[in-house]
């Protein structure tokens, strides 16, 4: 099989992944919440994954997200994304950034939507190469 073909191959697959993936996390509902970074976490090849830990109904969740272009450090806090369900289907949203400043008491259920006080925050997405927010207006 020739190079482009391979690489056709691998492009496709991974789109289709991609696909069947986000139909299988949209397939729950989400709760949210805060989640406080507690570490970075670099692979051979999967670039940096940013651990952050969660609570939700008393417990404690640690949770990862690919940090992609975003500036994240140890401690931030962010809004959190979750399964319902299946709490450990989790995602940080690095585009809702939580300051220090705000002082908010987290419901032990979390909410089922991020409350205006957190999402006025918001800060450009930078998926897609930066063009999220043009593409697909929020």
């Amino acid at each position: 099989m020739s190079n482009r073909k391979e690489l056709f191959t691998v492009v496709v697959v991974c789109i289709i992944g991609i696909i069947f993936w986000n139909i299988y996390y949209n397939c729950y509902e989400k709760l949210y919440t805060i989640g406080t970074v507690e570490r970075m976490k670099t692979g051979l090849k999967s670039g940096t994954v940013a651990k952050f830990t969660f609570k939700y109904k008393g417990h404690v969740y640690e949770g990862g997200t690919g940090i992609g272009d975003y500036k994240i450090k140890r401690g931030d806090r962010y809004i959190v994304e979750f399964a319902k369900d299946k709490v450990e289907l989790s995602k940080a949203l690095f585009y809702y950034p939580i300051p220090d400043s705000i002082r908010i008491v987290v419901p032990l259920d979390g909410w089922k939507e991020p409350p205006p006080k957190l999402t006025q925050f918001k800060r450009k997405r930078m998926e897609l190469f930066g063009l999220y927010d043009n593409i697909f207006k929020n």
